[in-house]
């Protein structure tokens, strides 16, 4: 079942909204068509593209901090240009961010329902949630389309905000209120073994569109240890 899943074509709608049998379209399913329209941009594209924007770069300062980020290749603290290269086809992505002079790589791949992403040693496994205020066409089931024209979809699955309310935001999270993804980690594994999941409560990721614009912010901490990492900006995706 999951085989005819992955290998279906995508329906009319799907195919006018830009989705595509890619890592994110398998791991949301009709949901991919409620994003946002930059976020369906950055994530219904193949191939190879690179995108340009700003960021802003902290690192925790212990020694404890300082180590765990060198294991995982995490980037150093920064603020200025950043540029993402995205390599997309078929089997995954793999995404190489460059913070100035830093540049941290990782790979991504979609297996039931659920994100993994590759970060050095590290294997998160992530499941994608729709977050933030909703656009009023996931109550109406009638999306625009940029040309003028309007969609209507239809599925038995729907958003989760409309099923079970809204999801709650992380205390302190920036564009918690605007549309767009909220990753969950759910397990963690180093070097093959796994690791108490407790462990990453402090990790945290958001994709969100504000004023016309993609914006990501991303934290992990660690118990005792504290921060390791936030960075957090915006992407041109519109060329």
């Amino acid at each position: 079942m999951r085989n005819q899943a992955v290998n279906r074509a995508p329906t009319r709608d799907e195919a006018r909204l830009g989705a595509r049998e890619g890592l994110y379209p398998r791991a949301l399913g009709v949901r991919f068509v409620y994003l946002p329209r930059t976020l369906r941009l950055l994530h219904g594209r193949g191939g190879r593209r690179t995108y340009r924007g700003e960021a802003q770069v902290e690192r925790g300062r212990g020694l404890c901090s300082r180590l765990f980020a060198r294991i995982a290749r995490l980037p150093k603290a920064h603020a200025g240009p950043i540029e993402v290269e995205i390599d997309a086809n078929a089997r995954g992505e793999t995404w190489t961010r460059r913070f100035g002079k830093s540049a941290m790589r990782s790979r991504l791949v979609e297996r039931d329902g659920l994100v993994f992403e590759r970060l050095g040693p590290m294997r998160f496994a992530f499941a994608l949630d729709l977050a933030g205020e909703l656009p009023d066409a996931a109550a109406s089931g009638v999306l625009s389309l940029g040309t003028g024209a309007q969609v209507t979809v239809s599925s038995a699955v729907m958003p989760a905000q409309l099923a079970d309310g809204p999801v709650d935001p992380v205390e302190g999270d920036s564009g918690a209120d605007d549309p767009g993804l909220s990753w969950r980690l759910v397990r963690v594994r180093a070097l093959g073994l796994p690791l108490p999941s407790g462990w990453f409560a402090g990790v945290r990721a958001r994709e969100f569109e504000r004023d016309g614009r993609y914006h990501f912010d991303v934290a992990a901490q660690l118990p005792v240890v504290g921060l390791l990492v936030r960075y957090r900006g915006w992407l041109d995706v519109e060329g």
